[in-house]
């Protein structure tokens, strides 16, 4: 297999790849995202753009390899990590006095650039929880540089012979785009294929789309393409092998949408089906399927959000009372907050971590007694969950709690 799936979820956000060569003018630049790079005797295609920071490594890693102009460059999505290395490619095609590449995306990309700009303090504040970004380094992007032609379905154009077709799906985002390049038989999957289980349903973001995610897997699989080159990590190569891979993927998406389905339809509400939904082991076992970005209880929760609405079944909770409020009178039936804490304590000592949360939270939700030894619990139970979760989204979002509390304590 071209691409090791032992390393490709070890990989996923490595920056170590380089400029990587599959011959036929065809180069993938693996760095925290991947940057396609496809070269024709007439010029070249750049397909996803990187960080911001990542402008000036994408000019110096081509130019090592070619002196043609970019003729094109082609945003897969328009998330911070894909779509915002283009000012240095724009720059160095005028320092050489190249023509201005021509910048592709699909219709729905200019309202997100949009989104983004208008509420750039929250995308700061939630991206510093999921990727644990310290203060003082930007965590979102301030330059926008927004596309020259847009389309909704299917665009096509050709340089030096070569073919470009760019399709539209919904999967990580509403504006996604793959690339499929056919005299080279090669596809450029942006975040369809990330090494991971995919990213549906991450916690901070808007709707993502499981089942129109598995279709456009299906249609790639269906090119028999002899290369995929991913959003993220290593590159898939030989026809059989990117087939699999895209195949498994998308029936364990399937498998979630129609398990959602279905129990939505015999009238199950969200708590059940999110603790009986099905992961079997072909999917649990799969380097293709790792929770370690994404997980399959998150791509439940997205299926939810999108075929059902915020009610959850118990009229108690349509205009429910604060937490606080409930938690007051939870201290008081249980005998305060001493006896809560000495509950949550033992809860803790026999292993049942998240159990555990939920009683300490009652202490600190109420307002009452110990605060800060509540608070010593609860790092400590947060600590214990982010040991043991192998999904990057999870475990930040536990030491993103732990870091809040130390900051109360006055311990940051």
């Amino acid at each position: 297999m071209g691409g090791d799936t032992s390393l490709g979820s070890q990989a996923l956000f490595s920056g170590e790849g380089g400029m990587q060569s599959f011959g036929n003018g065809l180069y993938m630049l693996q760095l925290f995202a991947n940057i396609c790079m496809i070269e024709t005797g007439e010029g070249v295609v750049l397909f996803d753009l990187g960080l911001p920071i990542d402008g000036p490594r994408i000019v110096q890693e081509m130019r090592a390899v070619t002196e043609l102009p970019v003729c094109y460059m082609i945003y897969g999505h328009g998330h911070a990590d894909h779509a915002f290395g283009t000012r240095a490619v724009l720059e160095d095609a005028e320092e050489r006095g190249h023509p201005r590449p021509v910048i592709l995306a699909h219709e729905n990309l200019p309202g997100r650039f949009d989104r983004y700009q208008r509420m750039l303090p929250y995308h700061e504040h939630i991206n510093r929880i999921q990727f644990a970004i310290p203060e003082g380094i930007p965590a979102f992007p301030w330059d926008y540089i927004y596309p020259d032609e847009v389309f909704r379905e299917e665009m096509s154009f050709t340089l030096g012979g070569t073919t470009f077709v760019l399709k539209h799906a919904r999967g990580e985002t509403d504006d996604h785009v793959w690339m499929w390049i056919p005299e080279r038989k090669t596809v450029c999957a942006s975040d369809f294929w990330v090494w991971s289980c995919p990213n549906v349903g991450n916690p901070f973001k808007v709707q993502r789309y499981a089942l129109e995610w598995a279709q456009a897997l299906e249609e790639m699989a269906a090119l028999s393409p002899e290369l995929m080159l991913p959003g993220h990590g290593a590159a898939i190569s030989g026809a059989s092998e990117v087939e699999e891979a895209c195949r498994t993927v998308a029936r364990a998406l399937r498998s979630l949408d129609d398990q959602v389905v279905e129990m939505l339809n015999a009238g199950k509400w969200q708590e059940e089906i999110l603790h009986s939904f099905a992961w079997p082991e072909e999917f649990a076992a799969s380097p293709y399927l790792a929770p370690i970005y994404g997980h399959p209880c998150f791509v439940v929760q997205a299926l939810l959000r999108q075929y059902h609405g915020w009610y959850d079944g118990n009229p108690s909770h349509l205009f429910p009372a604060g937490s606080g409020e409930i938690a007051e009178q939870v201290l008081q039936l249980a005998g305060g907050p001493g006896k809560v804490m000495e509950k949550a304590r033992k809860l803790a000592d026999a292993g049942k971590t998240q159990m555990a949360l939920h009683v300490v939270d009652f202490v600190l939700d109420a307002g009452e007694g110990p605060h800060a030894e509540a608070l010593e619990l609860k790092a400590s139970l947060l600590e214990d969950l982010a040991a043991k979760e192998s999904s990057l989204i999870a475990r930040n979002i536990f030491l993103g709690g732990v870091r809040q509390i130390n900051k109360e304590l006055g311990k940051e």
